[in-house]
């Protein structure tokens, strides 16, 4: 039973708690949001609280202590098994893909060998090898390997070891073992022009035996073409009439080593420059086998020439040109294709006159090398070839050069003015009036300078022509009043120094035997050859000299440039040097020659060297030069130190 103490109970008189709750205002939106919040923090509050509680407490859900919370140490080598398992799966995974980088991008260059080899240098129609090697340095095999081949467009396929596809530019292996290779053959030859570069390029495809993806490798090689092995001049004027027969000439030689005895020469022109049929011009080596193609059949060390005959129909430009295309005509794979070895192109001014003035020097119309202090022999041929006659023609020769001897002119007849020549009636009286197809000939000759006289002279040419006018009107240089310019250019000043000496300039024996010569007995005797030169560069520079038979040759031989031979079979001395370029102005050679007198010699001088021939093509004349010496005797004539008569005893 309860009991209630009644002085402590306290009643308070007022409001009811309705009346009371009525009479309060509602909340405004800011105290309602607020309200909000607060409920929404006390709620994050008890989820926090109910994580900690979970947190501390221990496996039967009692709060642990944790001041006095105890922590386990976890198992040493089992983390030591993770780290280490991890680190191998690492690992392995960097080591896998390295290898797939270097099986992807690597093998090119290092697990795989492609190499092109053979000769860097060739002559034109030389037969060669190049030999392709695949290396498989793989640990690997390599399955479907293609080799393919892209040659050079002068390059002609004879054969391969092994045989090739249909096209012969494509072998194919099955597998290539590791470590292992193969190598392919490839014999062939080049035929293009001189100083053409020929690159082959090789590609090999090929798939790694644990590999799905193809891969590839690839190389290249190039090869120059440094010789023909022929002699090619040609000559050929520098501007032709209209309707007038002109010519080029062609001089062909084979070289000692050449393999290219049969070739064609093509000429092209416009069609307005016919090239004239010339059935006498055939002969077994030279045959014109169409208007414009010629055939050489085994050309040899001789030379040979072939004349060229073209006229011009009518004048459709000024300036026209004719190529010549040398070359072997082969059939191929993929048809006939004619190989070009030489070509050249030749310019012609086209001219048109009434008065057709024909001039010579030295009988050739064409541009030529000249010498030193050479006569130079003139003719003007002079042919009315208009419809009607012509009156009061004056003729005037221009001769253009500082290198011309004007004190050595030798002329009949004419005015001499400056560097020009002039007739008019008053020497010529048939100029006075010409009737159609009638003509006439102007001969003078005029000598070259000596060397020393003209070494300040840089322009060394000269130019000629001839000019005319009619009905005594002043001569005007222009396209239908002239003849051909011919212009002809100082040879280079080839020279060679030969001596045969006993003793050297320093009075040291260079040869052995008696001297003066005796009958039954051997005297050796050193032959020394100098060449100098300077203006021009030269080509196809040899000296050679054909020995008595009873000089032997005696060895000691040196060149300090080129080679220098001996032919046992024709007993003669080859010094072989090529080209010579100016850069180079003197070179030298020496060997050792021996003679063993007989008694039909005793009292007699003999002849040592009959005439040493000296022969060379000037690159800037394009002139055949060829000197040949006077003969060496048993005088010694050289040797001062010998000082001997030169009679056999």
């Amino acid at each position: 039973m309860t009991v209630y103490n009644n002085k402590e109970v306290k009643i308070k008189f007022g409001k009811s708690s309705l009346n009371e709750f009525i009479s309060r205002r509602l909340p405004n939106d800011d105290e309602i949001k607020a309200f909000d919040q607060y409920l929404e923090n006390e709620e994050k509050n008890e989820e926090i609280k109910e994580s900690l509680n979970a947190i501390y407490q221990d496996d039967n859900g009692q709060q642990i202590n944790v001041e006095k919370m105890e922590i386990k140490k976890q198992n040493r080598l089992l983390k030591w098994l993770n780290n280490l398992f991890l680190t191998i799966i690492i690992i392995g995974s960097l080591v896998y893909g390295c290898y797939y980088l270097y099986i992807l991008y690597g093998q090119n260059t290092l697990s795989v060998g492609l190499i092109v080899e053979g000769d860097k240098e060739v002559m034109a129609g030389k037969e060669f090898f190049y030999i392709v090697s695949y290396h498989n340095n793989e640990r690997i095999d390599m399955k479907n390997v293609e080799i393919k081949l892209t040659y050079p467009e002068n390059f002609i396929f004879l054969d391969s070891q092994p045989a090739a596809n249909s096209k012969n530019t494509i072998w194919h292996f099955e597998t290539i073992k590791a470590h292992r290779s193969e190598m392919i053959k490839i014999k062939g030859k080049l035929i293009g022009e001189q100083n053409s570069s020929n690159i082959i390029i090789a590609d090999a495809n090929y798939t790694p035996a644990n590999f799905s993806s193809e891969f590839k490798k690839s190389t290249s090689m190039e090869t120059t073409i440094n010789e023909s092995g022929l002699e090619i001049i040609i000559q050929a004027a520098s501007s032709v009439f209209v309707e007038e027969d002109n010519e080029i000439i062609l001089k062909l030689k084979r070289k000692e080593i050449s393999y290219l005895p049969n070739f064609l020469i093509d000429i092209n022109c416009p069609d307005n420059l016919e090239i004239m049929k010339n059935e006498n011009a055939s002969t077994q080596i030279i045959k014109q086998i169409e208007k414009n193609i010629w055939k050489i059949d085994n050309l040899g060390t001789v030379g040979q020439e072939i004349k060229i005959k073209f006229k011009v129909k009518e004048k459709k430009d000024n300036n026209q040109n004719i190529i010549l295309k040398f070359g072997q005509k082969l059939t191929t794979l993929s048809g006939d294709k004619f190989y070009i070895f030489y070509s050249k192109i030749l310019n012609y001014e086209i001219l048109q006159s009434g008065l057709n003035l024909d001039l010579t020097i030295n009988d050739s119309s064409i541009d030529q090398g000249i010498n030193f202090e050479q006569t130079l022999n003139y003719s003007l041929n002079y042919t009315n070839k208009s419809a009607a006659e012509l009156k009061n023609i004056m003729i005037m020769v221009v001769l253009e050069g500082d290198i011309l001897d004007w004190n050595s002119l030798k002329i009949n007849n004419g005015q001499i003015k400056d560097n020009t020549i002039n007739w008019t009636k008053a020497e010529i009286p048939d100029l006075a009036a010409l009737a159609k197809n009638s003509g006439g000939v102007i001969n003078f000759s005029i000598k070259i300078k000596k060397q020393d006289q003209v070494v300040e002279i840089v322009n060394q040419q000269i130019k000629s022509y001839a000019q005319f006018s009619t009905e005594g009107r002043e001569i005007k240089s222009n396209e239908t009043n002239r003849s051909k310019i011919i212009i002809n250019k100082i040879n280079s000043n080839l020279n060679l120094q030969e001596q045969i000496r006993y003793f050297n300039d320093d009075n040291i024996a260079v040869g052995f035997g008696p001297l003066p010569f005796k009958v039954g007995e051997t005297t050796s005797l050193k032959v020394y050859w100098t060449i100098n030169n300077s203006l021009h560069e030269l080509n196809n520079l040899t000296v050679n000299v054909q020995l008595p038979s009873y000089v032997k040759w005696g060895n000691k031989n040196l060149a300090y440039v080129g080679s220098l031979d001996y032919d046992e079979q024709n007993n003669q001395v080859i010094w072989t040097i090529g080209r010579l370029p100016v850069s180079i102005s003197q070179i030298s050679a020496e060997f050792n020659i021996e003679i063993t007198p007989i008694e039909t010699d005793r009292n007699k001088i003999l002849v040592l060297l009959p005439g040493t021939i000296v022969g060379a093509t000037d690159s800037e004349t394009n002139t055949v030069i060829k000197k040949t010496l006077g003969a060496q005797t048993t005088k010694l004539k050289d040797d001062n130190i010998a000082n001997t008569d030169g009679i056999v005893e």
